[in-house]
């Protein structure tokens, strides 16, 4: 069993324990790099590796293998660019030629009063939504639970104004200019 009571400092316990043996107490000894010619020998010539280049080198526009690597991988970048820039400038011209498309269908009917009534009353519960969370986050009682609440009121409120403005649209249909 031990005696360790949670308020001793780590020497205090340590300084409890056995003494230790003469042989415990040293130091692990240090290797020691024992240098032979051998060793030595598989190290690389410095100078082995110069060579003479030819007196125009310093006005060759490419100097090295790497330089001329790098070159012709620059320019293959940049006509992976050049190519993605020319589709990119195409896939926009569609998209444009299809926006003018859908802008002509977009309002079909800007005088028809289900439109109006619709865009009113969706503005209508959506500031009444957020003025009523407003208040009950101020007064502490905003949950879950109620936004939970809420949720469903306004998928409920959105299916009732589908359905109401389908019924209206057949009643009234927009007008062909």
């Amino acid at each position: 069993m031990s005696s360790f009571d949670g308020s001793a400092s780590w020497a205090e316990v340590a300084a409890g324990g056995p003494p230790q043996s003469e042989e415990e107490v040293r130091a692990n000894p240090v290797d020691e790099v024992i240098t032979t010619e051998s060793s030595v020998e598989s190290l690389v010539d410095v100078d082995s590796g110069v060579s003479v280049v030819p007196s125009e080198f310093l006005e060759q526009e490419v100097k090295t293998g790497t330089q001329a690597t790098r070159i012709e991988l620059e320019r293959d970048a940049q006509a992976t660019n050049d190519t993605a820039i020319e589709e990119e400038a195409i896939a926009h011209e569609q998209e444009e030629k299809a926006k003018k498309g859908k802008k002509q269908g977009a309002m079909p009917c800007p005088g028809n009063p289900v439109v109006a009534i619709n865009a009113v009353s969706v503005a209508g519960v959506s500031v009444l939504l957020m003025i009523g969370a407003y208040k009950k986050r101020q007064a502490g009682s905003l949950t879950w639970k109620l936004v939970g609440f809420w949720t469903v009121g306004l998928a409920a409120f959105g299916t009732a104004d589908y359905f109401l403005s389908s019924y209206l649209f057949k009643k009234y249909p927009p007008r062909s200019k």
